[in-house]
């Protein structure tokens, strides 16, 4: 009896544990933001995938600490409160672990508190310091705010409540908020966590609007004019840029760097839970700059002057979620079709970079990935931006959505017909050799069409180039990488994707035109693009290299600038005078060599009298899509007139005007869905069904044929034998029959 009793007892005391661990809003919890653009397509599993790397390298069980900055002996109060945000968050509901790893890090925050009921001194282990970290105080705070409606457990609101007070005593000057409780000596733009103190107002009352409204007047008096960008540590006089004792970059001149990083974060925080406005407005400046000027998440360089001028140096000349998500997520609070769309790329980018496996040696030889600070961000950033972030403590407007990975910009088939490969009768503005391109090397890329094939269609009565494409993230390079490649090639990782479509001026595409000779100076090209797609010059000098074994001056070192994106056709003229490297541009870009291609490369004055063609392709470090649809080129002299295409190919390519072709049967013959392309002709051609076949009267023997179904795909092909040609086609239906270098529509009942 006293056994049952016994086990009795202790069933139900754990069962009373389970309900206490119970999360109330577990993950993901896909709750769409009232405000600001919410990642409609992403994929919690993938969230899971970096939550456990991340645990798995940074928290410490037995010691309940986050590893950090870097090593493995000591954590911050920044690493302790971002862990006790995650924690919170990523409970699933499945088991009490989360809220024990939770308790843990709160465990080591009060053993090693600054002052009591206070925030907790900023780092402890080897190297510790004392005094505590202003925004790790506010971080911590609002995790207890949360952590007591996530488990339903209002000793955490008391402690919340406690730590709310220490801080507005201890952390605030005034209205003013301090870099923490032992010191005051510049402002820092990223601890203006107006989300926070909106929160603490309404958890605890105060004058909390009032810290909010003196944050925002500091951070705009910081903020760069142009750029919106604002500096780690700003001046409380000048506002200018400064350095402090704190400052981590204390080897560069100050700028937006590792915690200037994170203020976007901040400000789409606040935006994203209350709607707020100033916030708003402070990312869209950044925003305003930051499309035109990265193109994509993977295109924002870690490290900036607050002017915009990108600091290139070996220490941050490379992709990291610090700014990748940082300052990309800037454009989730603004509700413009290219803010939507960089976001998609932040997403893509964060997704594509992942932790170290271990602490231990983080970033070096067999253990590759990010270390303690832009992986504990990478979280953070995911969490808040596809939904999984939202404010337990009121959940008003927040809205449950399930996530659609379709949402997604992806590869799809063009519309209209395909056009055969390397068919001289059709073309682009006169130029009809055209191709796509893309790696094969399993590494994520797709496109459409396919590698080899055409990228002309005939559509709407005239025809383009077109291609959509998504390729995998680039390999990370190291020295020990690029030595196994030289030495064992088999075994190389330096894999790097590629896809796009290129236009080859002559049959033999190796071979070059002097455009100088026949007085090009400019290039108009007019098309529609989505993502990252840099349009480059063709040469013969880079196909030379290649055979040479120059290194980094062969095929992928063309000169090239990258296309603005854009929903319709738009014109662009490029100024082809050459410059170093390439080619003037547009005005606004360069035609230029990519940073790692070699100063052997060929200048532009080479360049341009050996030209090959031109090529489009999808550029994007951390993996991404693009799209082009190219409508028309043409080159041009000084008087602006346009040059004979036939003078650059040798081969004139009939011009293609819509007809209904009154000769075909079709149910629809006038029908605009599907356009005709008819060379002059006084062919006598008619295309007409009978039973389950198509009929092809009038055409002269030996021509060419073939039949398309309406979604392009080719059905029949072959060569016309007699006046009267059969050709059986699979099932009932309307088809497009091209004879020659003629569009008919026949409907086969």
């Amino acid at each position: 009896m006293k056994t049952f009793l016994k086990a009795t007892m202790c069933t139900v005391a754990m069962a009373a544990t389970m309900s206490m661990a119970a999360a109330n809003f577990p993950f993901p919890q896909n709750m769409k933001s009232p405000y600001g653009y919410t990642i409609p397509f992403a994929s919690p599993d993938s969230i899971k995938v970096h939550f456990d790397l991340w645990k798995k390298a940074w928290y410490d069980a037995n010691q309940g600490w986050v590893l950090a900055p870097e090593g493995t002996c000591s954590t911050v109060s920044e690493a302790i409160a971002y862990g006790m945000l995650i924690t919170v968050y990523m409970d699933d509901g499945k088991s009490s672990e989360y809220k024990q790893m939770f308790d843990k890090l709160y465990n080591t925050w009060t053993s090693n508190a600054a002052g009591s009921n206070g925030g907790m001194n900023w780092r402890i282990g080897c190297d510790g310091g004392s005094g505590s970290a202003s925004d790790a105080d506010f971080d911590a705070a609002l995790a207890l705010v949360m952590a007591s409606k996530q488990w339903g457990d209002e000793s955490y609101m008391t402690k919340a409540k406690s730590l709310i007070s220490w801080i507005s005593s201890n952390d605030l000057n005034g209205s003013k908020i301090k870099p923490g409780n032992q010191w005051n000596d510049a402002f820092n733009p990223s601890y203006a966590t107006t989300a926070n103190f909106k929160l603490f107002q309404d958890v605890a009352g105060g004058s909390w609007t009032g810290v909010i409204s003196q944050a925002y007047t500091d951070l705009n008096a910081c903020a760069n004019s142009k750029t919106g960008l604002v500096p780690d540590w700003c001046d409380w006089n000048s506002h200018q840029p400064t350095k402090t004792s704190a400052s981590v970059a204390q080897d560069e001149n100050p700028g937006f760097f590792d915690d200037a990083a994170r203020t976007p974060w901040r400000m789409a925080w606040a935006y994203y839970w209350y709607g707020d406005t100033k916030a708003q407005a402070f990312n869209k400046k950044i925003n305003d700059w930051m499309i035109p000027e990265t193109r994509t998440a993977s295109g924002i360089n870690s490290g900036y002057f607050i002017n915009g001028q990108a600091v290139k140096s070996e220490k941050r000349n490379f992709v990291s979620s610090t700014f990748s998500g940082g300052m990309g997520i800037a454009a989730s609070s603004v509700d413009e079709s290219a803010s939507k769309s960089f976001m998609e790329t932040v997403y893509k980018a964060l997704v594509n970079m992942k932790s170290c496996k271990n602490a231990s040696g983080c970033g070096e030889g067999s253990n590759p990935g990010e270390k303690y600070y832009p992986a504990t961000l990478n979280l953070l950033y995911l969490l808040l931006m596809t939904g999984n972030m939202p404010n337990f403590y009121n959940m008003t407007g927040f809205e449950k959505f399930t996530p659609d990975p379709s949402l997604m910009s992806g590869v799809g088939d063009a519309e209209g017909v395909q056009m055969a490969k390397k068919d001289s009768t059709v073309g682009v503005s006169g130029f009809w050799n055209w191709g796509g391109y893309h790696d094969k090397l399993g590494i994520g890329t797709v496109m459409s069409p396919d590698s080899g094939e055409s990228p002309l269609y005939a559509k709407n009565c005239e025809i383009t180039a077109e291609a959509t494409m998504e390729i995998g993230p680039e390999p990370e390079w190291t020295q020990a990488k690029a030595d196994v490649c030289k030495n064992t090639p088999a075994q190389c990782e330096l894999k790097y994707p590629s896809a796009g479509i290129a236009m080859s001026f002559l049959s033999n595409d190796k071979k070059g035109v002097d455009l100088e000779a026949l007085g090009v100076k400019y290039l108009r090209v007019t098309a529609k693009t989505q993502g990252p797609i840099r349009m480059a010059v063709l040469n013969e000098i880079t196909n030379e290299n290649d055979a040479k074994g120059v290194p980094n001056a062969g095929a992928g070192s063309e000169p090239g600038t990258y296309v603005d994106p854009t929903d319709d056709y738009t014109a662009v003229l490029y100024d082809m005078t050459p410059s170093q490297y390439g080619f003037v541009g547009d005005g606004k870009n360069e035609f230029d060599k990519l940073s790692w291609v070699s100063t052997e490369a060929p200048i532009g004055a080479e360049i341009i009298k050996r030209v090959t063609g031109l090529k489009w392709e999808v550029k994007d470090a951390k993996g991404g899509f693009g799209s082009v649809s190219i409508k028309a080129i043409e080159f041009l002299d000084a008087s602006k007139n346009v040059i004979d295409p036939f003078l650059i190919t040798g081969i004139r390519v009939p011009e293609y005007q819509c007809s209904s072709n009154p000769g075909s049967s079709s149910s629809n013959p006038g029908s605009s869905a599907v356009g005709f392309y008819n060379a002059p002709s006084i062919d006598k051609v008619k295309v007409i069904a009978s039973g389950n076949q198509v009929q092809v009267l009038g055409a002269s023997v030996g021509s060419a044929y073939t039949v398309f179904s309406l979604q392009g795909k080719v059905v029949a092909s072959g060569m016309i034998t007699s006046a009267s040609q059969g050709i059986t086609v699979p099932n009932k239906g309307t088809f497009l029959v091209r004879v020659g270098t003629k569009l008919h529509m026949v409907a086969v009942k």
